[in-house]
């Protein structure tokens, strides 16, 4: 019935800004689009056919999840304040992406001003592990950056 994950549409107040920001993850833009078109209420159940929106992904995977970070116009994206939601509410809190090394991620984006919810922490289990952090986009969707960490070793 369903084939894969597509995309994960992010809703933002200003689209440069928070394309900027993925960017500086390592997301590529695919696509960068203006739609006009009054159907597009009904599909979405949104106020407004007046949007842009860029398509960005992470790797060469045609097949890899794509975020879809959308603007909308007349009326604009709803600027909620910000801030994250909690992560330990009911429903989506946060998306995780992949890196071999949470500290360096964390290291150059702090070192540029970005915010971060959480430091690097690493977080130990018989089987494994990650070492983890957490930051905002500049609209407060949170991010884990995340570092797989292998099972201890038996000494």
């Amino acid at each position: 019935m369903l084939n894969r994950l597509f995309h994960i549409a992010i809703n933002s107040t200003d689209l440069d800004q928070s394309v900027a920001f993925y960017q500086r993850l390592g997301f590529t833009a695919l696509q960068d689009r203006s739609v006009k078109n009054d159907m597009v209420k009904e599909a979405f159940a949104v106020p407004s056919g007046d949007l842009r929106f860029v398509h960005l992904r992470l790797g060469e995977d045609e097949n890899a999840t794509i975020l879809d970070i959308v603007q909308w116009f007349d009326p604009g994206t709803e600027d909620t304040g910000g801030e994250p939601v909690a992560q330990h509410q009911r429903g989506l809190t946060r998306f995780s992406v992949l890196t071999d090394d949470t500290q360096a991620v964390y290291d150059t984006l702090a070192a540029d001003g970005v915010e971060f919810i959480t430091k690097p922490t690493s977080v130990m289990t018989p089987e494994g592990g990650w070492k983890v952090c957490l930051v905002k986009d500049p609209d407060g969707v949170v991010v884990q950056v995340t570092e797989l960490l292998a099972p201890p070793s038996e000494g």
